[in-house]
């Protein structure tokens, strides 16, 4: 088995300045509210996570949890940015060797965690997410 890349990561304690992190998210997923020059922007990026209880996610693959975090993250900021004139940009930091292959990830709806971020991140843009 290699070793984790950890690009990703570093990427996102240089744009986030090492903010701190928004709780209740899978530990495989960071996401920080940071001000990207003048504008707001919600930085969120899929990390290794050697204690995932998915085994084919642990070294930054895509899966269950992180598709439903990511998700939930961005719908979020769409709340929070309702009624804001100026809504924040969402920067995906996008590090990751792959999709969590696997039959427990199948059967479990992996297609429709996955599914769920990317109509997250729809939903964004069609409220004026940058």
């Amino acid at each position: 088995m290699s070793t984790p890349s950890l690009r990703g990561l570093n990427w996102f304690a240089a744009l986030s300045d090492n903010a701190p992190t928004l709780p209740g998210l899978p530990a495989s997923l960071k996401v920080a509210d940071v001000p990207l020059g003048d504008q707001p922007a919600r930085l969120l990026c899929v990390v290794p996570d050697a204690h995932n209880r998915f085994v084919r996610a642990r070294d930054g693959e895509v899966g269950l949890l992180e598709g439903w975090g990511l998700a939930q993250a961005v719908d979020q900021a769409i709340e929070a940015d309702r009624a804001q004139p100026h809504k924040r940009a969402l920067v995906a930091i996008v590090d990751v060797p792959s999709q969590a292959y696997g039959r427990r990830e199948e059967a479990l709806g992996i297609h429709q965690a996955l599914a769920g971020a990317v109509d997250s991140y729809a939903r964004a843009r069609l409220a004026g997410t940058r």
